[in-house]
């Protein structure tokens, strides 16, 4: 059976991208993959996944509330879109 992409994201998906999201805001700067591990292992017990925090950051970026910086050969980041973040 396939899964409808039309569907909401689980709770769990969007509460931990809307805690991002704030970090994020909150903080500013660049925020690579790293960066984000060291945030989640700061809120929980279990190391997350170095591919949870690049697809939180890309899906962050597919939303439009962040930039993708990837000039440099080896080195990607991300920062706050200020279009997108009049909220």
């Amino acid at each position: 059976m396939r899964a409808d992409v039309t569907a909401a994201p689980r709770p769990e998906l969007r509460d931990r991208l809307d805690t991002l999201l704030h970090q994020i805001r909150r903080d500013g700067g660049e925020w690579t993959t790293r960066r984000v591990q060291k945030l989640y292992r700061a809120g929980a017990a279990a190391a997350p996944l170095r591919a949870t925090a690049r697809k939180d950051l890309h899906a962050l970026n597919a939303m439009g509330f962040l930039i993708l910086h990837d000039e440099d050969p080896g080195r990607r980041f991300y920062t706050l879109n200020p279009a997108k973040d009049k909220a």
